[in-house]
Parts: structure tokens; sequence; C-alpha cells
């Protein structure tokens, strides 16, 4: 999860920092006081995964995933070498996040603090669900190095998300399906809602994140080949509005407004039953009507069998 908002005033970058710095402080303490502090380093990268001993087999993980990944997502950016940055094992988050006063998500498994290029993983959530992490470490890569390529140029948070969930291939049929409910519920936050921060609130958040990729996936039109292109033009012209336009032929805004129209016709329109969430949902009725018929038809079977059984045992 990307912990950074786009905002561009000194004093917000200074807070981030101050934050990340005591962040920092308070993993540093906790492996000083541990007798064995480990870490390991993946040379090819210069990544640094720092964590307590018994917190092994994560660390391992956490390590396997990003020498798996790191190419495909460094690729798909088109960053062509990935700098050094920190990964820090922390035994529970949530405990860090009171004594500084910061909220972080309860449902939240990794953050990313891009400028700093630190990713934190919770411990005990990762424990939990672990089969999260291929899914979320790859999330975060992607918010670490995408700050590396476009050298930290502010970017909207929904162009950010939509980009790692993509790259972290988290779409999924379920996700299509409940984006289609927001909408329909007028629950779907517009794009220009989710520029700077995302919602406060947990469900919010969560459609915020649907809307994010496919306003993503909607801006390329699947041709992903021009993320690296488009990024050159971020770094050009160190400003991602000027660059948008540029590359696009129309504004953010304008884009914001298209984009809006594209996500009501298509999840409201009347052949929103052949796309693939509610296609989902009309296989199981259909299949719950087949298994209905087929038990109707089976009893009927078995009447008329019982019926020819009496009339075979009355003629006798």
């Amino acid at each position: 999860m990307l912990c950074q908002n786009r905002i561009g005033r000194r004093a917000a970058y200074f807070m981030r920092a101050l934050v990340v710095i005591v962040l920092l402080f308070f993993p540093m303490r906790s492996a000083a006081q541990d007798p064995d502090p480990k870490s390991i380093v993946i040379d090819e990268y210069g990544i640094t995964i720092e964590y307590r001993a018994e917190d092994q087999r994560i660390a391992d993980r956490v390590a396997e995933i990003c020498t798996e990944t790191i190419p495909e997502i460094a690729g798909g950016l088109g960053l062509l070498k990935v700098r050094p940055f920190r990964v820090f094992l922390i035994p529970e988050l949530e405990e860090y996040g009171k004594r500084m006063n910061v909220r972080f998500p309860s449902w939240g498994v990794a953050f990313a603090f891009m400028e700093s290029q630190v990713m934190l993983v919770d411990v005990k959530r990762a424990s939990n669900a672990w089969n999260t992490l291929e899914k979320v470490i790859p999330h975060e890569l992607s918010h670490i190095l995408v700050a590396q390529r476009v050298e930290n140029t502010p970017m909207p948070v929904w162009f950010l998300e939509g980009l790692a969930q993509w790259q972290a291939h988290q779409w999924s049929i379920a996700e299509s399906w409940r984006l289609m409910e927001a909408v329909w519920g007028n629950r779907a936050p517009r794009l220009a809602q989710i520029s700077n921060k995302l919602p406060p609130d947990e469900p919010r958040i969560r459609e915020a994140y649907r809307v994010s990729y496919v306003a993503f996936q909607y801006r390329f039109d699947k041709e992903m080949e021009l993320v690296p292109a488009f990024l050159s033009e971020v770094v050009a012209q160190n400003d991602f509005d000027k660059a948008f336009e540029i590359f696009w032929g129309e504004t953010q805004f304008d884009y914001y407004e298209r984009f809006s129209g594209h996500l009501v016709a298509k999840y409201r329109s009347g052949l929103m039953l052949f796309q693939t969430g509610p296609l989902f949902t009309l296989v199981a009725v259909l299949f719950v009507f087949v298994i209905f018929f087929t038990w109707l038809r089976n009893r009927r079977k078995l009447k008329q069998m019982e019926d020819s059984e009496r009339r075979l045992f009355g003629d006798r």
C-alpha cells in the first residue's frame, strides 16, 4: 500500500520524511536489542531486507519474491537499473503506529514509502495471510521502482495504484463484479477524488483501488508497451500534468470526464450481462437452474417408475 499522497507543499514532504525517520528508528532499535539480528542482501539489486531471527521464513519468502518479480516490474516501467532500497520486517506494525500516532490500515500487509525508498512488511499480518505476499510485495515494489523511474516526480494516486495492481496481477473476476456493484450503487469514487489521496475508510479505499485499476487500463487501452514511453515523458517534463497532456493530447480533467462516462456506460449498460463479472453471476444462476431442472426431471422419472410398478403389480 502506498503511504504517500500527491501533495507538493514542502511542509508535507518534511512531515513524511520525519515519519519515515521515526519508522526506521524503531526497527533498528529492535534489531540492536536482538542478540542475533539478521539481514538478507540481494546483491544484484542492492536490496537489504532486515528482520529478527524468528522471522527468517518470511524474510526468505520476501527475498524470493523480490528476486523473481523485479525484472518484470522494472522492465514494464522502462527502468534500466534498479537502485538499492531497504525492506524492514516489523513484528507488529500496529504497535509502531500507536507510538507514532500514525494509523495504518488494518488490512494492509506491506507499505511503501516512495521518497525514502523503504518498504515495511508487517510480520504478524503476513503470517496470518501467507499467500498474500505473492501479490502484495510486487504491488509495493511497483511503488518503489516507479519512484526511481520518474525521479520522485509527484504522480496521481489513481495512476500509481492502477499501475501497481496491473504489475502485481491483482485484478480478478470478483473485483470486476464488486466494481459493477459500486457503480450501480453510486459508491464508486470519481478519479478527481482519488488524484491526491485515497478515501479515509476501508470500504471506500477498496472501491478507489478498483476504479484506479480500470482507469489505468482504459487510459492505455491494452497498449501497455506505452507505459515506459509515457514515464519517459513524465521525466522529461518533470510534471505529470504536462506530460499527460503532451502524450495523450488531452488534459487530466478531460480524461476524468471521459472515463466517468466510460465507467457508467460499461457497468450500467444493457450489455453488462455479457461482461466478465455479471457474466460470472449469470453462469452461476444458470448452474443452479440446471441443478434444479435435473432434480425435477429425476423426480418425475422416479414417479413414473413407481406408477409403472404399481400397474404391473396390480395386473398380477
